[in-house]
């Protein structure tokens, strides 16, 4: 999602000095406590506007050689398109925007489900929520503050200015609540939204110690969230295999065949943050943007997966689909590689052996068989209907709904590339033809 202004737990506990109350920040960010800035809106339409360049009009394709496939009329060509938003108003209102970019002037639908019930935006999944929590919660105990004790200057120095007590490294959390954040991460996040928005601070916070801030609380937040394997494939839910699964369908299908039925050519998610560094670890990823810890995604931060069908060097008679992931930054010109291109049986490989790591899918993890959504718990005597015999498809992609399933064929040909995105909250998958890629596929 775009730049937000910082929460009204931050005005209550976090740093009162510099947001003194919800009247405050409002004022100073011109956005209620948690929402997005209107540079937050701004930042957005960016990317909206990035992807219409790329996927519309054919442009930032570097040496690819490739031009755009997407129809910028909505009205005539909605199944091309579907954008889907984690429930909340961050995330919602940033997919708005991004679709102001994309495709000025027209109002479109946007898929969001109930954030108890989405497994794959809800970063962490519903069912993983208090295993995420207590994770977290004793990694503080454990190691927060020694970590903290490292930087104890930079920990002073923000104590001070802030007028609280970082003693123990408590964290900002509800009982239960999935995601518990560590004060100087919520102070970090206040401080990088008042910079980029223009907000006076007190002069003691120097370029120098703001960057410091920024390294101590990334490093707290990977550590807390992540340093346990399996926190990765919790944050990152059921995203994957509804990722992989969706590129899947199109290996049955021969080339300049139709596309399967419901299935756009491009598909937009705006979510969090934690979904992304999920995604990271699973893959073994780092962004590496100016200024930032490696691995840092920022507001409006783009990750974009593309499924493209090539030939065989070798053999021009036959193709395969390789897939080929970048991020996207506002400041970036043109998008950046993740990873080298790999063929789309590789990089469902990369999950897999991932998952048989470090003990197993999240549905297996948090024993989602006994999950209750409704009540959002775990009951040993319940058993989620979900998961039984015919149901199986249903946890892939959502508790509740499979957007996704289908094996119906449309009318429409489809084309020879298919793309995925995934921003500070967008992911988006985009389907194009790709005439001029000859390369040997087998062996990524």
């Amino acid at each position: 999602h775009g730049e937000r202004a910082p929460d009204s737990i931050v005005a209550k506990q976090s740093c009162r000095t510099i947001f003194e109350s919800k009247k405050d920040i409002l004022h100073k960010f011109n956005a209620a406590p948690g929402r997005l800035t209107p540079l937050g809106v701004v930042r957005m339409r960016e990317v909206g506007t990035y992807l219409r360049e790329r996927y519309i009009e054919g442009i930032h394709w570097g040496d690819e050689q490739l031009k755009g496939f997407l129809h910028s009329d909505y009205q005539t060509h909605q199944d091309e398109w579907q954008f889907v938003a984690r429930e909340g108003s961050r995330q919602q209102r940033s997919m708005s925007a991004i679709i102001q970019g994309v495709l000025p002037n027209t109002p479109v639908p946007i898929k969001v489900d109930p954030r108890t019930e989405d497994a794959v935006l809800g970063g962490p999944a519903p069912a993983c929520g208090s295993r995420t929590a207590r994770m977290i919660v004793d990694w503080h105990k454990s190691k927060g503050w020694e970590m903290l004790q490292e930087s104890m200057d930079v920990v002073n120095a923000f104590e001070k200015i802030c007028d609280v007590n970082l003693t123990g490294n408590p964290v900002n959390a509800k009982p239960g609540g999935p995601n518990p954040h560590a004060w100087i991460g919520d102070i970090s996040d206040s401080i990088d939204s008042a910079f980029a928005c223009g907000v006076p601070l007190p002069s003691e916070i120097t370029p120098e110690l703001h960057q410091d801030l920024t390294n101590l609380a990334f490093e707290v937040q990977e550590g807390s969230h992540y340093e346990d394997p399996k926190g990765a494939i919790m944050f990152a839910g059921g995203f994957p295999e509804s990722l992989i699964s969706l590129f899947e369908k199109y290996e049955s299908i021969p080339e300049g065949k139709k596309r399967p039925k419901k299935t756009p050519k491009a598909r937009l998610f705006s979510c969090s943050r934690e979904l992304m560094y999920g995604m990271e670890k699973l893959f073994g990823w780092q962004t590496s943007l100016p200024n930032q810890p490696k691995g840092r995604v920022l507001s409006g931060t783009t990750f974009i997966w593309e499924l493209h069908r090539v030939k065989d060097i070798l053999d021009p008679s036959t193709s395969g689909l390789i897939v080929k992931s970048y991020y996207w930054q506002p400041e970036l010109d043109e998008p950046v590689k993740l990873q080298k291109d790999v063929s789309l049986k590789t990089f469902r490989k990369q999950y897999e052996d991932y998952v048989a790591a470090y003990g197993g899918t999240w549905d297996e993890i948090c024993d989602y068989k006994h999950f209750v959504p409704q009540h959002n718990h775990h009951d040993p005597d319940y058993v989620n209907p979900s998961t039984t015999v015919g149901h199986e498809s249903e946890v892939v992609n959502s508790e509740s709904s499979q957007p996704y399933v289908t094996n119906k064929i449309s009318d429409e040909s489809h084309s020879s590339v298919f793309s995925v995105v995934l921003i500070l909250g967008l992911l988006v998958a985009t389907f194009s033809t790709a005439p001029v890629l000859y390369r040997r596929f087998q062996g990524y």
